[in-house]
């Protein structure tokens, strides 16, 4: 609003000016005055001059008369450019320092950040300890009352274990006293089973094959058929004088039920037999156990067993009944070993009729002594036996066995 005044003043001063100066300038050129010896034009030109001179001066007074400005710009603009240059360099210098402390800021910035986001973590760390610390005190007041029970219950243990000692002591001496009785049993029984025993460990007392496949109930049917065999063989051993009851036996129902079972759901035939568990004096109760076996085919008729050379003094009756005897017992050894059961207590799987050895001794003194003997089976043999064999002697330097 100020500035609008002045230009206002400023263009009604300098209209006044030019108008008096016109008015002068007309009137000189009418009458035709002079100033200073001029002529009237140049007088006239003169006037002109002298007011726009005038416009001038009057517009620089009242602008220096009425603003501070004007009157700095006209009179002190030295002044003003040196304050403006230290302005300027002031202003350069708080400029950089600006950047400087913006700078600094920034850094301060990022430190702040990473301090705030250190203490974030911190404070996280923190709540964790405290949750461990929180679960530790937990956990040790568990264990705290957990020991407190387990004191009491060492205590209690303690006042057991007393107890027990002096239980077992009475037992070390109860036990000793029955083994004391042990023995003196065990020498009586010794003494007694050292008579007259019927029946030894392990003897079979009845065996044969049972088909398998089918219902348990057949199949207990066939094992009641070999309970009847052992019953007529304990008949025959005992002889007339056998009461009923040394011709029971016993079998215990699971064991019975058992074997019934296993042989219903197997895939061969199975071979049974019932075996007296140990040595039997007459009047004791016949005590067996049934064993089961998987039935197969182990020779042919006619299948080669073994072959062995001989060389014998056949005029010595007693080293040819060796070499027979002892070449059968490596037939017997590899039947054994083929799967042929053998007889519990002869150990024996086959049988040799006494022609057919009476036979190959005479065919081993034809050749000599120096021939080959080998074995076949005489007819085929299943593992529940027996072995049946045919032996032939061949003479050294004959090419050829059947």
């Amino acid at each position: 609003m100020y500035g609008l005044f002045l230009i206002m003043v400023l263009v009604v001063v300098g209209g006044a000016i030019a108008f008096i100066g016109d008015r002068l300038g007309s009137k000189v050129g009418k009458k035709k005055l002079t100033i200073f010896g001029l002529r009237p034009k140049h007088t006239s030109v003169l006037v002109t001059i002298l007011t726009g001179i005038s416009i001038t001066t009057m517009t620089l007074a009242v602008m220096t008369t009425v603003s501070d400005n004007v009157r700095t710009a006209l009179f002190s603009m030295e002044q003003l450019r040196q304050t403006m240059a230290e302005t300027e360099n002031r202003l350069a210098y708080a400029s950089k320092e600006l950047e400087n402390s913006k700078a600094e800021q920034a850094k301060t910035d990022a430190t702040l950040a990473q301090t705030r986001k250190d203490l974030d973590q911190l404070m996280e760390q923190r709540r964790e300890l405290e949750q461990r610390a929180d679960e530790l005190q937990r956990g040790n007041d568990a264990l705290e009352a957990a020991k407190a029970e387990l004191m009491a219950e060492n205590n209690n243990l303690a006042s057991q274990n007393q107890g027990l000692a002096d239980d077992n002591a009475k037992l070390v001496n109860d036990n000793k006293q029955l083994e004391d009785r042990n023995d003196y049993l065990t020498t009586g029984i010794q003494i007694m089973r050292e008579g007259d025993i019927t029946f030894r460990a392990g003897e079979v007392l009845s065996g044969g094959v049972v088909k398998c496949g089918r219902s348990t109930e057949d199949t207990m049917n066939d094992l009641s058929v070999l309970t009847d065999m052992a019953r007529e063989n304990i008949a025959h051993r005992l002889g007339d004088k056998a009461t009923e009851q040394e011709k029971q036996i016993w079998i215990l129902q699971s064991d019975y039920e058992q074997a019934a079972q296993i042989i219903s759901e197997s895939q061969d035939d199975m071979i049974v037999r019932i075996v007296s568990i140990g040595n039997l004096v007459r009047g004791e109760d016949v005590r067996t156990v049934l064993q089961l076996y998987r039935n197969k085919r182990v020779f042919n008729d006619g299948e080669l067993i073994a072959t062995k050379r001989l060389h014998v003094n056949v005029n010595n009756e007693e080293e040819v009944d060796a070499e027979i005897t002892s070449f059968l017992q490596e037939v017997n050894g590899i039947a054994t070993q083929k799967g042929v059961l053998p007889d519990p207590i002869s150990g024996n799987v086959g049988i040799i009729e006494g022609e057919e050895i009476y036979n190959t001794i005479n065919d081993l003194r034809a050749a000599r002594g120096n021939a080959t003997i080998y074995a076949y089976a005489k007819g085929a043999c299943e593992v529940f036996g027996p072995l049946r064999v045919r032996l032939k002697i061949i003479a050294s330097g004959v090419i050829g066995a059947f």
